[in-house]
């Protein structure tokens, strides 16, 4: 008795050619739909870019999502936020360290 099962999926290809393949096995398949990631022309030029990919080799519809770049306002709302989250996990391990001795 030969066992086939597979415990994981040892597939090396890029991300955007797997999301070809299953659009393509998948015959319900109306369009496959990626998200920009707004890397910028250079660095998707030596990384890469899945939305690309697909763009250039998808036998099915692509619908790109470009999410609106974020105002200056955005960024220091989001720094600051982080900076107090940081500051009260610090303040937390502070504490407990604290009750401990």
């Amino acid at each position: 008795l030969i066992d086939d099962t597979v415990a994981y999926d040892t597939n090396t290809s890029s991300i955007g050619e797997v999301l070809c393949d299953k659009a393509d096995l998948i015959d319900d398949t109306v369009a496959v739909i990626v998200a920009s990631s707004g890397k910028g022309k250079v660095k998707e030029f030596f990384v890469g870019s899945t939305c690309n990919y697909c763009l250039h080799r998808c036998k099915k519809p692509i619908i790109v999502y470009k999410p609106q770049p974020k105002t200056d306002e955005e960024i220091k709302q989001e720094a600051t936020r982080e900076e107090q989250a940081k500051t009260s996990a610090n303040e937390g391990a502070t504490q407990a360290e604290d009750k401990k001795a």
